[in-house]
């Protein structure tokens, strides 16, 4: 089996250039931790390696493994199911029991990201209709114990898990798991939402900078800070994606006059077949995720490898732990890594730009590297890197994941040939800097030039 961890020898012995000065240059950069991993994929030569071996906090650039990890774990053709049973009998139009929605921890569940899809509760209106039934005795019920209750880490940051980058995975998850808030300064809202208790507690002042709180399994949202305008509008977690669900389930039926009782009936029995809702396939989630850096599709699929597992060893840990085993059983080096979630939120994860290189590097060689290298974003064109390198020689010739949080700017992925081949895994890790991250970003794309144009 091949090995990924090489001694520190064989590392020099493969490498052009090991950079004694370091060739990535910003305000700071001096004082920052930096570490940069450049392999050449046609001879396998590491043509740069600067503390290639000393361990960064990744951020969103851990999305490249996790996607790697669903390629390999997952069918090409496989897709959440959220299925919908009427329990009872069916006479006259009338279904005596109730109407059964049972989840699979899709994450793209009325996602907004996912425009063209039908809506899932239009989707179920049809399908009562297809079975005859204007009329439901008892009450919708949802099921979200296909997944463990605990939808974070337990590694995200309190400060985090209030915005929509923060929401938690269940078994049910719907519209992104998150819902649009607008604030004014006056301590009014604008906007409201039957999710939560919103605590306005923003002023006015010179400088933006916002705040929101919200303990686990809180339904009160706390915001403070200052805004620049009058009025603040963002995004943020829902406590209970089912409660959403079942309140919009009901709105359907009320629209398309469909009566129902609103208290279940305790009913077991099968009425009809189900229907069976589908997700977007793999790929379809997996490019998505990357050119949108999103978070909540990130967990979803890194969970959806554990699936087949019983109820209680579908958790977060699980997964990570699944994921660990399938790279060590690749020959994957992890001296210096630590994985604990599949979106890079935590802030003590932590991967060393060799292990990640190592990655992208089995990826690029494998059977799957076209539909791989496919999910990555193109420089200058889409997602989170659009802005790095725009109009310049490098536009759309390197497809590169971004990464960012407080004190921290990755890159990874590769540079592209003139038919979209991989010919360079890259490996940009820059944290703990003083300055912008703009102004990083800035030395990211002048080293990118330099090194590639």
């Amino acid at each position: 089996m091949k090995r990924f961890c090489f001694a520190i020898a064989m590392l020099v012995a493969l490498t052009v250039e090991v950079a004694a000065a370091c060739p990535l240059k910003f305000p700071g950069s001096e004082v920052s931790r930096i570490g940069i991993y450049v392999e050449n994929l046609s001879t396998g030569k590491i043509e740069t390696a600067y503390n290639a071996d000393m361990s960064f906090t990744p951020a969103s650039v851990m999305k490249c493994i996790t996607s790697a990890t669903a390629q390999i774990s997952l069918r090409p053709d496989f897709c959440f199911k959220t299925t919908v049973r009427p329990l009872g009998y069916i006479a006259s139009g009338i279904l005596h029991g109730d109407l059964l929605v049972t989840g699979s921890g899709d994450p793209t569940l009325g996602s907004r990201h996912f425009p063209d899809k039908e809506k899932f509760p239009a989707a179920v209106i049809s399908y009562l209709r297809t079975i005859g039934v204007d009329s439901i005795q008892g009450d919708v019920i949802i099921d979200d114990t296909e997944l463990p209750p605990i939808g974070i880490s337990p590694f995200w940051l309190q400060e985090d898990i209030a915005w929509e980058y923060g929401a938690g995975l269940f078994g049910i998850n719907y519209r992104d798991n998150s819902f649009p808030l607008t604030v004014r300064a006056d301590g009014e809202n604008e906007t409201m939402s039957d999710q939560v208790e919103v605590v306005n507690r923003i002023t006015r002042g010179k400088r933006g900078n916002v705040v929101a709180m919200r303990g686990y399994d809180s339904s009160v949202l706390t915001l403070y800070g200052t805004i620049t305008s009058p009025s603040y509008t963002a995004r943020y977690s829902m406590p209970s994606p089912s409660f959403t669900l079942y309140r919009h389930l009901l709105d359907a039926l009320d629209g398309a006059g469909v009566a129902y009782g609103g208290a279940p009936s305790g009913a077991t029995e099968k009425a009809a077949e189900p229907m069976v809702y589908r997700s977007p396939v793999r790929d379809e989630i997996l490019r998505s995720l990357m050119v949108h850096s999103n978070n909540l599709f990130a967990e979803g699929m890194l969970r959806a490898t554990v699936l087949e597992k019983p109820v209680n060893k579908r958790g977060i840990d699980d997964a990570v732990a699944a994921e660990i085993a399938l790279w060590q059983q690749n020959g994957l080096c992890l001296d210096g890594c630590r994985w604990q979630d599949g979106c890079g939120l935590s802030p003590v994860q932590k991967l060393t730009p060799h292990c990640l290189g190592n990655v992208l590097s089995f990826m690029a060689k494998s059977g799957k590297s076209a539909d791989y290298v496919g999910l990555f974003p193109r420089v200058g064109v889409e997602g989170t890197v659009r802005p790095l390198l725009a109009k310049t020689p490098l536009s759309g010739k390197l497809a590169l994941k971004s990464g960012t949080m407080n004190s921290v700017v990755c890159y990874a992925g590769y540079k592209l040939d003139g038919n979209e081949k991989p010919t360079h895994v890259v490996v940009i890790m820059v944290n703990g800097f003083g300055c912008s991250a703009s102004a990083v970003r800035k030395g990211v794309a002048s080293y990118l030039l330099s090194r590639f144009n």
